[in-house]
């Protein structure tokens, strides 16, 4: 009588239980349904977008050819303001994206940079110059910068070895007579004043033990193969491209900020977007600190906000997940960061 009385106890609780495992079970296959469609949604909807957006960039590009010479200015500031949306859009939408979706936008967005950049180098020429080197060290007395009053053309084969001769070429025939140049440089001091650098493209490239500081604002700034090396740079009107760097300290401004295949170094930065970095390790990152004379008038001239500063908010093109910190960068705490740059 007692058993059944229990079992007769315990059967409504069962059913009762079964019940509600199996209503939990068919709402998580539903909501599950239901994702994969809102998933599929918001892909559709972002492939159409981002590449009609693509398709207006390119077909802008190319009538920039037929475009007025006055006009050019303009349509290429029009151009690599759509590129950095597109960028935008693009860290913003990795959520729902899968690898493979991620690595054709980044192809195309890629592939569009490169295309204006060599297209506005070869449609709007620019005033050629180049570095002069500095060996003297400032004097603690001295108030005054210590910047070149003149700038010279710099020999292609000045300061380069281990044979890179023919690498070097092939990197300055995208920079033919458009841009400032510091390449294959050792154990050296260079600096570069404003007069000569504002407004103007800068590439900086194989550089070893170097400290190079750039008073201005530049158009855009481009660093390659650079190892052991302190570069100081004022706020970049565009974009800052960094390419396979080894244990350097960077400190810039600008609007975007992409680095590549890097390790081991230390940015000190000031961007308008998000910064992005990809194939890197050992990433530090911490806000842009270097002061001198006159870098309020240069923020201003480079169209940068002051009050827009997204130094610690980086983009890892190698690390989708959002509910993990990326691995391959970190904060630097306070303690470590440089408090003076003399």
């Amino acid at each position: 009588m007692e058993s059944s009385e229990v079992i007769g106890g315990n059967l409504p609780e069962r059913i009762t239980k079964r019940h509600r495992e199996r209503k939990n079970v068919i709402e998580k296959k539903r909501e599950e349904k239901q994702q994969l469609t809102v998933d599929s949604e918001q892909l559709s909807y972002f492939q159409d977008a981002f590449y009609a957006s693509c398709n207006k960039v390119k077909e802008m590009l190319d009538s920039a050819v037929s475009t007025q010479s006055s006009s050019l200015p303009g349509l290429f500031d029009k151009v690599n303001k759509e590129i950095l949306t597109l960028w935008n859009y693009l860290s913003q939408s990795k959520i729902f994206l899968t690898m493979y979706d991620v690595r054709k936008a980044q192809e195309t967005l890629q592939h569009l940079e490169t295309e204006a950049a060599e297209l506005e180098l070869k449609l709007i020429p620019k005033k050629k110059f180049g570095f002069k080197n500095r060996r003297a060290v400032k004097k603690p007395s001295e108030k005054s910068l210590d910047v070149t009053d003149g700038l010279k053309d710099m020999n292609l084969s000045d300061g380069i070895t281990n044979g890179a001769i023919k690498q070097q070429k092939e990197l300055m025939s995208k920079y033919p007579d458009n841009a400032s140049t510091l390449i294959g440089k050792i154990d050296e001091q260079v600096t570069l004043d404003a007069e000569n650098v504002n407004k103007n493209d800068v590439l900086l490239s194989d550089l070893t033990r170097c400290t190079v500081r750039i008073y201005g604002a530049p158009s855009t700034l481009h660093m390659v193969n650079l190892k052991q090396c302190t570069i100081l740079i004022g706020p970049v009107s565009a974009s800052v491209f960094a390419h396979n760097c080894e244990q350097c300290t960077f400190a810039f401004a600008c609007q975007q900020f992409r680095l590549h295949s890097s390790t081991d170094c230390t940015i000190y930065l000031h961007v308008t977007s998000r910064a992005i970095i990809e194939d890197c390790s050992k990433i530090k990152v911490a806000p842009y600190n270097w002061v001198y004379e006159d870098q309020a008038s240069h923020f201003n001239l480079a169209g940068l906000d002051t009050k827009t500063n997204n130094w610690d908010s980086v983009d890892d093109f190698n690390w989708l997940s959002y509910e993990k910190h990326s691995p391959n960068w970190t904060i630097l705490k306070p303690e470590l960061r440089v408090k003076s740059w003399d």
